[in-house]
């Protein structure tokens, strides 16, 4: 038997997006058993979209509310209610192509030592003109990769958790075993951001292979509202932080090697002179006391602490 399939949707203020992501799992050539929309506590139209769409669609679409508590949050509130062995997660402001769901499926039927399928992506700006292809990351295309035969392609997972220490390169829209969610915890709704960051960096750890379909099935359009947008980069770099953090502190469950945990360590150095140069950048009132936080830590040098605090004095903090 066929495994049934529910796609998850996190959806925050998304009245302006969601219609056009749920007609294009509307447009799936293999049908989602369920559609599960989680509305993360929207002060906007996004539950009224959601419903004039359910009047007028074939799709079996549930509409799940709470209280604004982050995507991690809605995501594993939509896995919980999902009654499907494969979970399709989509970003509210993301599109799938008609065979997304085709592809990744049937590549988790092909290779059963999976544990999600995802596929590239077209990135395009806010008026849909392309600008690359979302695999073109320099990070993944150093990946080590085997090819599987008929477009499917996997990650070799000896060096997949060391490449992904520096930042997530793996989108988002992916279809995933729900007994490897499980298998995880889900996603750590301490994190507002880049929590799918820590996800994969579990999955991998845990659950090991992750594979894809080498072709763009989807659309991710970038805008202001991104969370990974440049507005978000200070709270983006926090949550990396914490991530950080919970990989060190985790590391005996996790079973990271030696190398992996001084990977692990390396970049809280990197990202660390990144926090200072982006809260001097952004003028914020925190960067004295972040910049001798760091050096008490040895993650900065006295260097870039004063160059750091040298472009924080030329002008007045903004917050």
């Amino acid at each position: 038997m066929s495994p049934r399939i529910s796609v998850v949707i996190p959806a925050y203020n998304a009245d302006k997006f969601i219609v056009r992501a749920l007609a294009s799992i509307e447009s799936q050539t293999l049908k989602p058993d369920e559609v599960i929309v989680v509305d993360d506590g929207s002060t906007d139209h996004t539950a009224l979209r959601v419903g004039e769409f359910t009047r007028h669609s074939k799709l079996a679409l549930m509409l799940e509310r709470q209280p604004n508590r982050g995507s991690a949050a809605a995501r594993n509130n939509g896995t919980r209610k999902a009654s499907g062995e494969l979970i399709t997660f989509l970003d509210a402001d993301d599109l799938i192509y008609p065979t997304f769901l085709e592809r990744t499926v049937s590549g988790l039927a092909r290779f059963p030592d999976w544990a999600a399928c995802f596929s590239d992506r077209d990135v395009v700006d806010i008026d849909g003109k392309f600008i690359s292809h979302d695999l073109d990351h320099p990070v993944f295309r150093k990946m080590v990769k085997k090819n599987m035969g008929g477009g499917f392609i996997e990650l070799e997972d000896d060096d997949l958790f060391s490449n992904m220490i520096a930042g997530s390169v793996i989108p988002m829209t992916i279809t995933c075993r729900k007994s490897c969610i499980d298998a995880v915890g889900g996603f750590d709704e301490a994190l507002l951001f880049n929590e799918d960051r820590l996800f994969f960096l579990q999955l991998i750890k845990k659950k090991g292979r992750l594979g894809y379909f080498d072709e763009s099935l989807g659309i991710w359009q970038r805008h202001a509202e991104n969370k990974t947008s440049t507005a978000n980069a200070i709270n983006t770099i926090k949550c990396s932080n914490l991530i950080l953090q919970k990989l060190i502190a985790g590391k005996d469950g996790l079973d990271l090697s030696p190398d992996e945990i001084s990977g692990v360590r390396t970049a809280q150095r990197r990202l660390a002179s990144q926090w200072m140069y982006a809260a001097s950048r952004t003028r914020s009132r925190s960067t004295i006391a972040l910049g001798r936080r760091l050096l008490a830590e040895r993650r900065i040098t006295v260097g870039c602490f004063l160059k750091a605090i040298g472009r924080y004095m030329i002008s007045s903090p903004k917050n």
